[in-house]
């Protein structure tokens, strides 16, 4: 008779921990209720130095993305300073490397500006 009692046992913590398996499933998937992380963009920090963002600028530029937009006719060229074309630097190397660097911060605001998009 111990026999019977053996095997509903065993059942009865299997059963338990497929219970358990599947309750850790639900807590832990994320939940796909429709709602879309807000956009981000990256772009210089308050406390990025303009020596920092030329850095960036230069190792940016210098083969990991497309500069031409922050070129002279360039759409966002305008302000021609490190704290402009830094963020865009910044943002475009985020998109490509999600990345924002330590001289960047996040934001939740489109920084783009007239013909200036940061895409």
């Amino acid at each position: 008779m111990a026999r019977p009692d053996l095997y509903l046992c065993c059942i009865t913590i299997l059963l338990g921990l497929f219970a358990l398996s599947t309750c850790e499933q639900s807590t832990l998937a994320k939940p796909n209720d429709g709602d879309i992380p807000p956009p981000t963009w990256c772009v210089a920090s308050a406390a990025a130095t303009d020596a920092q963002l030329q850095g960036f600028i230069d190792f940016a530029c210098g083969g990991k993305i497309d500069c031409r937009f922050i070129q002279p006719g360039g759409d966002c060229y305008d302000p021609n300073t490190p704290r402009g074309h830094g963020s865009w630097c910044l943002d475009t190397y985020y998109r490509e490397y999600k990345d924002c660097n330590q001289i960047g911060t996040i934001v939740y605001q489109d920084p783009s500006y007239g013909d200036c998009l940061y895409i």
